[in-house]
Parts: C-alpha cells; structure tokens; sequence
C-alpha cells in the first residue's frame, strides 16, 4: 500500500510539472506605433480551452498565429501549445487576468501592464503625419477643421495605404476635402481637412491618427534572386486637446449664420399659388435647424420637407438649410417675418436674425357665395290643355331619330378620344381655379376636400401629376353648389 501511495504521488507531481500555463509578453514597454506580442503557453496533454479574444487592451488584434513543439523532461515527452496574439496599443493600458481550462481544471493568468510612451518624431523619418486643428477653444456643436499634413520620401514608393481617423464618441466627424500631392523638402506631401464637431463640453483629445503603409521592399531568396514583397509601415500623428465650451441654456445653434426669404412673385390672381424660399447659410450646426412654422391668415401653406447641404471650400466648412412652401389665397395676405437665433462665435454673443415681412397682393378677388338652383314650375293651366294629334306624330319621328341617333353615338370609340395626348383628364385652367376656390372655402366641412384642395393645387401651380377622381370631384362641387 505504502509503494502504491507513492506511485499515485510520483503521476500527480510529473502531471503538475509538464501540465501549466505560462502568460507573458515579449515587451512591456513600447513606442507608439510597436506591436506587442501576447503569448499563452500551455504545457501538457489534454482538452484546453481558451476565452476567444477580439480585442487586447482595448485595441484591436492585428495578427494571430499558433505554434506547437515537444518538450522532453525527466525522460518524458510533453507537447507545448503556444497562441500568439499581436496588438498595436497606442496608449498605456493593462492586460486583464483571464483564466483558461486545462483538462477541466480552470488556471487563471495574472494582469499585465504595458507602457506606452510617445513617439519622437524625427525630420529625417521616411513617413510623417501631423494634426493640426483650427481652434482650441470651441462651444458645443460648433464646426471647426483639423488639417492632416501626410509626408513620405520621394525615393520611397509605397503600393497602398489605409487611414483610421481618430475614434471619439464626443467627436464627429461631418465632412472631408482630400489634398493634392506636392512636392516639398525631398517629400511627396497632400493636406487631407475634416470637418469635426465636439458634442461635450469639457477637454477632449483628438487623436492620434493611424497612417498603414504598403511599402515595395526587396530581398534575395535562398537562390540569390531579388524577390519584392510588400511590407507593411504604420505611423501615428501627434495629438490635439480641444477645450469645448457649453452652450447657454436654450441655444442649440452656434457659428455665423445669414437668413433669407423671397417669393417668386408678389402678385397672384385669386386661387394662384406664390412660392415661398426660406434659406440659412454658413458656418454653424445647420443639421440642428428646426422647421420654421408657416400660418397665414388668408391663405393655406402647402410645405415641403426642408433640406441641407454642407461643404468645404477653401478649408473651411459651410452648410445651407432650405424650406420651400406653396402658399394659395383668395385675398391680399402677409408673410411674416421668421427669426433665428443662436450664439454668434465672431462676437460670442447671442445673435438673433430675421427676414423681412412679406406682402403679397391678390387680384380678381372673389368671396364664394352658394347660389340657390332655380327651378320652373309648369303652368296648371298648359298641362290641362288637350295635346294636338299633329303632336303625336311629330313626337314618334322624333322617338325614332333619337334611337337611331343613340345608335351611332354608342358606335363612336369615346374611350380612344378622351385619351388622347391633348385630353388627359385634364380640366380646363378657368375650371380649376373656379372648382379650386370653391373647394379652398370649404375645407373645413369634409377632410376629403381638403385633400383635394392639395392635389389640384400642386397639379396647377407646380406642375405635378396627381391623378384626381373626376366622379368624387363631380358629386362633392354638385353638393356645395
């Protein structure tokens, strides 16, 4: 029993011995821009299983590879496992203790820390890339431009890059005019700007930026011949602290703005529409503009969604809002004036700007009045009178006229002629105004009218297709005439 004791100790300490896991990495402290190599050994025989890694220290894994080799110890033979994942930290960052299972027994690593310190960028390097920001000092919301100055030697030939702008949660990112290459100092050169705009207060860091280079390199084989290959250069950017200040409470809109409405015309026959522009340009958070409300007295709005455009000229970035409205009216009217206001970033104000007030004039005016039917009543006296029998003769001719009459008439292909080009249930201009203003006076009776009033007026003043339902159209002015 003693021996059997001993030799069940003897397996326990040989398994213990050839059965582990080793952690590490081959640097601990690093340059910006250098990978770093985390290996996991593990020693012995068995099932082993490993947490999947997506990211280490918070940074993506670049390259993963796997190694196995035997090791004899004691006179035994042990396989080793090694899983070697490669990451480019950019700052200073610990690797978290993570456990692993090894025949069903659960090992657990120990954290790691890895330093890592800024890289001096010297004159003389192949590759540089800098940042810099038009401002240091910029309110919530507000746009401002970060210049990115790419450099590489003109001896040096590169087959492709890729750029990874700096990732902020606080930053956005709104647009991008690329640079043209030049020539400068020995260095081919190109200026990429990015619009940016901080959405926290507070100071906020902005980089560094990751220039990947594929670099042509040749090498002998084992024969001596030159073999090009393509190698793989990374470079960062120094980095920007921008100091972002908060908006006063009720401002959502910051940088110089210009407001402007106008009408294609301030004159307009009754039932006509006049169209109404209400424009805002330049430098500021145009995306944050709300719609401007429109209610006229004396006339119905028929708006469009507003739409905003921004770009970067000459290194600087711009946008523009735009809200177009149909207005139609029976009587003189005014378009009141619209105000914006925001926090003026040349005078760091609050800035309020309005447009004009409008007046349109609407000739031909026409109030709608019902107008009663009038019906005749036949006199007593003509239907008691005796019906000649001349009259009957005459009336059987003209019974047998109207058959044949009828006749021909169902023969006539009606359908081809109604829809021909120059008659596709259209109504005439005249009409339609008329039935418009008809209509317009008495949206507030039927929901249906009013959407009518919609489609026929966007068909006569803007020239839309709306296709209308002549019967519905028919019955509803047969009511309210």
């Amino acid at each position: 029993m003693k021996n059997l004791g001993k030799i069940i100790l003897l397996l326990c300490l040989s398994a213990s011995a050839f059965a582990g896991l080793n952690v590490s990495v081959d640097k601990q402290s690093v340059s910006r821009g250098e990978s770093v190599s985390l290996s996991i050994k593990i020693t012995g025989k068995g099932k082993v299983k490993i947490p999947p890694f997506d990211q280490i220290c918070g940074y993506d894994i670049e390259e993963k590879r796997q190694e196995r080799k035997d090791l004899y110890a004691n006179g035994r033979r042990v396989q080793e496992l090694s899983l070697i994942y490669s990451f480019m930290p950019q700052k200073s960052c610990i690797i978290d203790a993570f456990s692993v299972s090894i025949n069903g027994v659960e090992e657990m690593s120990k954290p790691i820390n890895v330093k890592v310190s800024k890289l001096n960028i010297s004159k003389n390097d192949p590759f540089r890339v800098h940042l810099e920001a038009s401002k240091d000092f910029v309110y919530v919301g507000e746009p401002f431009e970060m210049s990115v100055d790419f450099s590489q030697r003109q001896n040096i030939r590169t087959l492709g890059e890729g750029i990874s702008l700096p990732e902020s949660k606080n930053i956005w990112i709104k647009g991008e005019e690329k640079g043209r290459h030049f020539v400068k100092d020995g260095y081919s050169k190109r200026i990429n700007i990015y619009a940016l705009s901080a959405q926290q207060s507070g100071k906020l860091l902005l980089g560094p930026l990751r220039w990947d280079l594929q670099v042509k390199s040749q090498k002998k084989d084992y024969w001596g011949y030159a073999v090009s290959r393509a190698k793989t250069r990374t470079v960062f950017s120094n980095e920007l602290e921008i100091n972002v200040k908060p908006l006063p409470e009720g401002i959502i809109l910051v940088g110089n703005l210009e407001i402007q409405a106008h009408v294609d015309k301030n004159q307009i026959n009754a039932g006509e529409a006049v169209n109404l522009t209400i424009s805002v340009k330049g430098r500021g958070n145009i995306e944050d503009i709300e719609n401007f409300s429109i209610h006229l007295q004396g006339a119905q709005a028929f708006n469009e969604d507003p739409t905003t455009q921004d770009y970067i000229q000459a290194g600087k970035y711009f946008g523009s809002f735009t809200q177009k409205s149909a207005l139609v009216a029976q009587k003189d009217f005014v378009i009141p004036a619209f105000t914006l206001k925001y926090m003026d970033t040349k005078t760091d104000t609050i800035k309020t700007i309005s447009t004009k007030e409008i007046e349109v004039k609407v000739n031909n005016e026409e109030v709608l009045t019902d107008v009663p039917l009038k019906i005749s009543k036949a006199k007593i006296e003509d239907i008691n009178k005796p019906i000649p029998i001349l009259n009957y003769i005459q009336a059987g001719f003209l019974l047998l006229a109207g058959f044949v009459l009828g006749v021909l008439v169902s023969l006539i292909p009606w359908k081809r002629l109604f829809q021909s080009e120059g008659s596709k249930s259209k109504i005439v201009a005249k009409e339609s105004k008329e039935v418009l203003q008809l209509l317009m006076s008495n949206m507030d009776k039927d929901p249906q009218i009013e959407g009518l009033v919609k489609n026929l007026s966007e068909n006569l003043y803007e020239g839309k297709g709306h296709k209308i339902d002549k019967k519905v159209l028919k019955e509803i002015v047969k009511k309210l005439s």
